[in-house]
Parts: structure tokens; C-alpha cells; sequence
């Protein structure tokens, strides 16, 4: 595919300002994620998420406050229905595909390209993946995409729409910093490529950096919470590039990672706009969003971060990619029925891999766990907190519960709010850290997860093993297999231990 001329008409004022078929495009999403809602579990984020909102701060050490305090009224709200919780993620991709809309509109794309890349959106793999959950990257994705739109507008805005333009960016861009400080990345990437290959006009007005303030006083509550409590996202940041987490990914698998987190077809589109954009006369006025973007991947690659945190630059590939295939697909009747039909293999293996479409632990289920584990992550939790209750149950002289990751202390906390009778709950990963150490009258406990003989045999007189975790379907997550121990005689205060239990991933 090459890059198509020039559109021979512009979109103009008196069209709908989203084409029919965009909002088509956007409501099919967001029902087949509606219907597919309830299916599985909570993922061990949403548990997490739900668990933090109750404990209202102005940050975490691993996010600002705004997507827990969201998932924790919206749970309570719901009655805790899995289904409705989810349809929260639902709406969001319906309206990023609308973003996708009004991203090609922005960049002057014609109706046919306008509602194409909004089908795009549709079935990009990361976006219907990351829209079945409810999590910080769903909520992330959209606000950067946005952002990004408004930002786009206001640069190529006339003069005397300049600082309306930019405040409304502005504005974006401090929400979007309580949701996730990595668009501040994003912005310090567009700023470097206008001034690199322009247009420099914009630069000279009051606009941006009016927008810069506005945003920066947005983000402000979350920033001091940060400086306060010593900058754990920046030890967060470091644990995430070292792989402690279990979406890290080499720094040499980053950029061809771009490729497969949005599936083999839109990749290919992907390519194609990226270059459209750095290459072609028409998109000469927008060649800055093509150098932001490969400026990010820079960023992405230098501090280690995961390939999805560029998710929020992409639609404007997306939209000249999507007007190279068409116009490579107008030229023939073969290429159209050629496009159409990768199209329909793409939108088949996105759906068996990004969605639980089918049932949990058939081969499918196992098959998809490997390019999408977050799948995986909401299998079990049904067995999990039975079998800690019954664990609870056999070893009554334990007055609590230590768990080794917050999505295990997430489904318990949760259990316990829905009235289960558990010992209360403690974990020193991530925010749970900040909300421990048990008190001191807690003596025997209940140890949930992978924790090291070793580092068990430093805290404890005696552990002995109770129960394993069984998901009860053939899907390998953190959970399965897990230990559950009943540990006694504490050998140290909790505040000497807890900086130990205390970590980051």
C-alpha cells in the first residue's frame, strides 16, 4: 500500500460532525463488550482498584487517585454485579472509536476514511482487550487520545480560536494526569516534535503554554501526594523496566510488540500511516504527530516502560493508514474483496484472543492466555476465596491474613465487605504497603501466595502448608498453585518485618 493524494473533497462544516457508520462502528463495540461483560471473573487490577478507592488518597504509589476512586463508587453503586461493573470499559472503547472518528476528521480525512478508521478502532486488538476491563490503561487510552485530538485542533486552529482551543487541551491533559502521569510523556513528545519539524506558529502564542498551567494545576494534588510520600511511581517505573511485572516486556521487544498488541492486520495499517505521515505532501501540515510518535517509543524505550504505553499516539496512524487502504482497495474490485476478507480473519483471531468468548479452561481459553494473560488473571477467583476461608476455618488461631500481591488481598477484602467471615486482610504490595502493618496483637496469620521458604522461615517460628489454590480449569495464572500456610510465632514486631513485605510491582 503507498499513500493515497490528496482527498478530493475535505469534510466540511455542513456534514455530521461523526458519520453514521462511526457511531455503528462504536456501538457494535461496545455491545459485544457489554454482552461478554459478565463472563470469568474480576481481573486482579478491578479487585485491587475496588479495595483502594476505600481508602481515598490524593495518589497511590502506582497511579493517581482518579481510576480507583471511579471503580470503587461504581462497584459499590452496581451491588457489586460484574456484569454492570464492566460496562463502564464498554462505553469508553465505544467513545475511543468515536475519538477515532474525529482524529481522521481532524486530519481533514474524507466520510469514507472517517468512518474506516473508526472500524479500525473497533477491532484493534490492545483496544477491545483493554476494553473488557475495567483498568487504569482503558480510562488512559481514551483521555491520551483525546487529549491528543484537542491538542491537534489547537495547533492548526486560526488565531482567534487559539487559547479556547488549548485551554480545552489543557483541560484534557489535567484529567488525563489524575488518570495516568504518562501523558505528560506524551506531551513532552508532541512539544519536541513541533519544534522540530513544526508547524512553530502555534509555539508563539500564549495558547500552549496556558494549556501547560491549566494542565499542571490539574495534576497538582496527585504530584504533592507523590513529593510527600517520596516518589514511589518513580521506584514503581524502575521495578516495571527491571520486569517485575507480568506485562513487562524487553526493551528490544517494544517496538515489534507495537505491532502485535493491535494485531498482525492493523499493524500493517499502522506501518503504512506512520510513514503517510512522515512521507506524504498530504500530510505534510501533520508530520509532527508521526515524529511524536516515534519520539515516544524513544521515551518508552529509555525508561523501560510496556509496549502499550503508546497506545494514546496511535490513532492519528491509524487514520492515514486507513486512507492508504482505501484508496490502495479503491483500485480494484480483487483488493476490496482481498481487504474486506483479512479484515474478517483479523476481527476472528482478535476476538479469540482479546475476548472470553469462550468457556474458561477450554484450549481456546489456554491458547489465548499466552499473548493475553490479563485473561488468565480473572480465572479463579471463584475457588480462591473458598479455599482461603476454608484454610481460615482449619487453622483458628490466626487472627489475620498476609497475602503476597494485592489481586489476592482484592478478592479477599472484597469477600469480606460482602459479608464472608475472614480474618482481616493485609499485603505490603503496592498501596496495601501504605495501609499496613497489622497491629502488633496479631500474632498467627493466615500466608496467602508465593513467598519463599526463606524469607517465611525470617518472619515466623513455623509455617505449615494448608492448601493449594486450584482454579479448577486448566488456565495457569499467579493464583494457581499458590500456597496457603498457616504461619505462627512471629519473630519481630510488624514494624521491623514490614519494610521487608513492603515492595513495588
Amino acid at each position: 500500500m503507498t499513500a493515497t493524494p490528496a482527498p478530493a473533497t475535505a469534510p466540511t462544516a455542513a456534514e455530521p460532525l461523526v458519520p453514521m457508520g462511526s457511531w455503528l462502528a462504536a456501538a457494535g463495540v461496545t455491545l459485544v463488550l457489554a454482552a461478554l461483560g459478565g463472563r470469568y471473573g474480576f481481573h486482579r487490577d478491578e479487585l485491587y482498584f475496588i479495595e483502594a478507592g476505600h481508602h481515598r488518597a490524593w495518589g497511590y504509589p502506582d497511579q493517581p487517585p482518579l481510576v480507583p476512586l471511579l471503580a470503587t463508587a461504581w462497584h459499590d453503586l452496581t451491588g457489586g454485579s460484574l456484569w454492570a461493573f464492566r460496562l463502564v470499559p464498554a462505553v469508553l472503547t465505544g467513545m475511543l472509536v468515536v475519538v477515532a472518528s474525529l482524529t481522521s476528521r481532524a486530519l481533514g480525512g474524507t466520510t469514507a476514511e472517517q468512518v474506516g478508521t473508526a472500524v479500525a478502532a473497533s477491532v484493534t486488538a490492545l483496544f477491545v482487550g483493554a476494553g473488557h476491563l475495567f483498568s487504569t490503561t482503558t480510562f488512559d487510552i481514551l483521555a491520551t487520545a483525546t487529549t491528543l485530538l484537542l491538542t491537534i485542533r489547537a495547533v492548526h486552529a486560526p488565531p482567534e480560536r487559539d487559547l479556547r482551543a488549548w485551554l480545552a487541551a489543557g483541560l484534557a491533559a489535567g484529567v488525563t494526569m489524575e488518570i495516568k502521569t504518562l501523558v505528560a510523556f506524551a506531551g513532552l513528545a508532541a512539544v519536541v516534535s513541533l519544534l522540530l519539524v513544526g508547524p512553530w506558529e502555534p509555539l508563539r502564542r500564549p495558547g500552549p503554554y496556558v494549556a501547560a498551567l491549566v494542565s499542571a494545576g490539574l495534576a497538582t494534588p496527585n504530584l504533592v501526594w507523590q513529593a510527600t510520600n517520596g516518589w514511589p511511581q518513580l521506584d514503581m517505573a524502575r521495578q516495571i523496566a527491571a520486569g517485575s511485572s507480568g506485562t513487562s516486556t524487553d526493551r528490544w521487544l517494544v517496538v515489534p510488540m507495537q505491532l502485535l498488541i493491535v494485531g498482525p492486520l492493523i499493524g500493517v495499517v499502522l506501518v503504512v500511516g506512520l510513514v503517510a505521515l512522515l512521507r506524504s505532501p498530504r500530510w505534510r501540515p501533520y508530520r509532527w504527530l508521526g515524529v511524536a510518535y516515534l519520539l515516544m517509543l524513544v521515551i518508552v524505550l529509555i525508561t523501560g516502560g510496556k509496549p502499550y504505553y503508546s497506545a494514546g499516539l496511535m490513532l492519528p496512524l491509524l487514520a492515514a493508514g486507513v486512507a492508504a487502504a482505501l484508496g490502495w482497495a479503491a483500485r480494484s474490485e480483487g483488493r476490496t474483496i482481498l481487504l474486506g476478507a483479512l479484515l474478517a480473519v483479523h476481527v476472528v483471531g482478535t476476538a479469540l484472543i482479546a475476548l472470553p468468548i469462550s468457556t474458561s479452561g477450554s484450549p481456546v481459553t489456554a491458547f489465548a492466555n499466552g499473548p493475553n494473560p490479563d485473561q488468565g488473571e480473572t480465572i479463579g477467583w471463584d475457588q480462591f476465596v473458598p479455599s482461603v476461608m476454608s484454610s481460615a476455618l482449619a487453622a483458628p488461631t490466626a487472627t489475620g491474613i498476609l497475602t503476597a500481591n494485592y489481586g489476592e488481598a482484592g478478592a479477599l477484602d472484597r469477600a469480606r465487605r460482602d459479608g464472608n467471615v475472614l480474618p482481616p486482610v493485609w499485603s505490603g504490595h503496592n498501596a496495601y504497603g501504605l495501609w499496613g502493618p497489622p497491629p502488633e496483637s496479631v500474632t498467627s496469620v493466615i500466608v496467602v501466595g508465593r513467598f519463599s521458604d526463606e524469607r517465611l522461615a525470617r518472619w515466623f517460628e513455623r509455617c505449615e502448608l494448608v492448601w493449594r489454590v486450584d482454579n479448577a480449569v486448566d488456565v495457569d495464572n499467579e493464583e494457581q498453585g499458590a500456597p496457603i500456610r498457616a504461619c505462627v510465632g512471629r519473630r519481630a514486631p510488624w514494624s521491623v518485618l514490614w519494610p521487608e513485605i513492603r515492595h513495588l510491582s
